[in-house]
């Protein structure tokens, strides 16, 4: 299972057809692979402002539809916690998704590399 991280489907999202994206990648390479997001990536997507329209809401929901919803838990929690203990200035939802990946012993599929390289255990996906 590879967790995609909000970063891809924004970039995804916003994409004007100019390029591929890594999320477009992952999902062709992935195809026989599960996917996955973490309940907090919904929550994210959720709270933007162009979520306000009806029909991007549609949208959002058609291109998260396909993945595993991976709730939010007790363990990721603790997890999550030792995260941010760990790596002073690691944001509560960085900290919540790749507590997820690494709980479910999966990669972590983002753009935002660096946010994401100094965690121990976690495993990111490279294209």
């Amino acid at each position: 299972m590879v967790v995609f991280d909000t970063s891809l489907i924004i970039d995804y999202l916003r994409n004007q057809g100019d390029r591929k994206t890594l999320f477009e990648e992952a999902v062709e390479k992935l195809e026989d692979e599960n996917l996955a997001i973490s309940v907090l990536t919904v929550q994210e997507l959720f709270q933007g402002k162009s979520l306000g329209d009806e029909e991007e809401e549609k949208r959002v929901l058609e291109v998260i539809a396909p993945f595993e919803v991976l709730e939010y838990t007790i363990d990721i929690a603790k997890r999550a916690g030792k995260i941010v203990r760990e790596n002073n200035g690691a944001s509560f939802v960085d900290a919540a998704i790749a507590a997820t990946a690494i709980t479910y012993g999966s990669q972590l599929a983002t753009l935002n590399r660096k946010d994401f390289e100094k965690i121990k255990g976690l495993e990111l996906y490279s294209a």
